[in-house]
């Protein structure tokens, strides 16, 4: 299998990342908004990278049935299971599910994340059944309504395993996991040298990217009090949490608790922590996102290293858009009103990021195809 095959010097490159700071070669932000008195919750994140790793949107229904690895060899200790709840995510590579949420309310999305040697970045447990990276917000938007329910499914049915990607499959790298549901709760789970720690409470409202959360955490303590003139102003990973924690905890409340008017919002602070079109990489990074870029599929569609799409997740309107990098605006998707039945197909946006390339705007469900069988059959693109 391809994620077997990962080149050496991605690896190499991927944890010098770590130790000389993110630029947006390797660096996204997770924003939950559960602090809105008038009780919408809504979640935005930033997805930045060298390119938008040729997304597919992918609607599945109930009654799909899955596996939590696509190697061969290993599917026999790996998790199986069929789909309970019907949910819409975007698939990297038309294979790595990034963003995405489910009918009942609950999201999930992976981040970049490394601490140690990239090699431990696998939690081994024989007393548990695996589940692959790239199958991470799948199992837990296939299966789970709360936030509780995922965290204890984590902690004692799978063992969590990082995918090794490779040329054409690029968006297979180390990362953690994040979660929320409509009640306001949240998690975040990091592998930290080969063990996997979880973050679990409604106050964990931010992730970025490297240092351990622990320390994001401890760095933030700093900042509870500052002014917005005393705000740290990098991409660095820590910068991007501290001020989204800061505006997160100064938003203004909608009036009439307007769901568009908090759209606008969290697209404003999700602004404020993105890596806009035209950002320089430093030169410390420049060989880095070099050797990202060789193993792109599609290298022709890279604009840098910046923010290239950003979404929003309303918990409380089971409501989904998508804004790319590309778009003047965004698209959605309503799954209060999506008919997600058993024994209907998966259905499918290739390239996702590209819709304003085909006039749409809007409403994305006319939109949609159908494919046989899953996305997992589909090859990687």
């Amino acid at each position: 299998m391809i994620k077997n095959k990962y080149q050496a010097t991605l690896w190499v490159s991927l944890l010098a990342i770590t130790m000389l700071g993110l630029s947006a070669a390797e660096a996204c932000t997770r924003i939950f908004w559960n602090t809105n008195k008038q009780g919408l919750l809504i979640v935005g994140r930033n997805e930045d990278y060298v390119t938008a790793s040729d997304p597919t949107f992918v609607v599945t229904p109930r009654g799909i049935k899955r596996t939590g690895t696509e190697t061969a060899s290993q599917k026999t200790t790996a998790i199986n299971w069929t789909v309970k709840y019907g949910n819409v995510a975007i698939y990297a590579n038309n294979r790595f599910p990034n963003d995405g949420m489910n009918e009942k309310g609950l999201t999930a999305r992976t981040l970049f994340y490394i601490d140690g040697d990239p090699n431990e970045s696998i939690a081994p447990d024989s007393t548990k059944l695996e589940l692959d990276a790239d199958h991470w917000v799948s199992y837990l938007l296939d299966n789970f309504a709360t936030v509780a329910d995922a965290v204890e499914a984590i902690k004692n049915q799978v063992h969590l395993v990082s995918v090794k990607g490779g040329k054409g499959y690029s968006y297979a790298t180390p990362k953690h996991l994040s979660i929320a549901d409509s009640t306001g709760d949240s998690a975040i789970i990091e592998i930290q040298k080969g063990e996997v720690k979880i973050f679990h409470g409604r106050e964990y409202r931010i992730l970025t990217n490297p240092p351990s959360y622990q320390e994001q955490l401890e760095n933030a303590k700093k900042y509870q009090n500052a002014t917005e003139a005393e705000l740290p102003n990098t991409g660095s990973g820590k910068d991007r949490f501290v001020r989204a924690d800061f505006w997160v905890r100064n938003l203004p409340q909608p009036r009439n608790n307007d769901a568009n008017t908090a759209y606008g919002f969290m697209y404003s602070v999700l602004g404020n922590v993105a890596f806009p079109a035209g950002s320089s990489v430093p030169e410390e990074d420049k060989e880095v996102v070099q050797n990202i870029t060789k193993n792109l599929r599609h290298p022709e569609d890279s604009y840098g290293s910046l923010t290239y799409f950003q979404s929003i997740s309303d918990l409380t309107n089971k409501h989904y858009r998508f804004k790319s990098l590309i778009a003047p605006s965004d698209v959605f998707f309503d799954l209060a009103e999506y008919d997600f039945q058993a024994g209907q197909t998966v259905k499918v946006v290739k390239r996702i990021d590209q819709y304003s390339l085909q006039g749409w705007s809007g409403n994305i469900i006319p939109h949609l195809v159908a494919i046989e069988g899953d996305i997992y059959d589909e090859p990687v693109e």
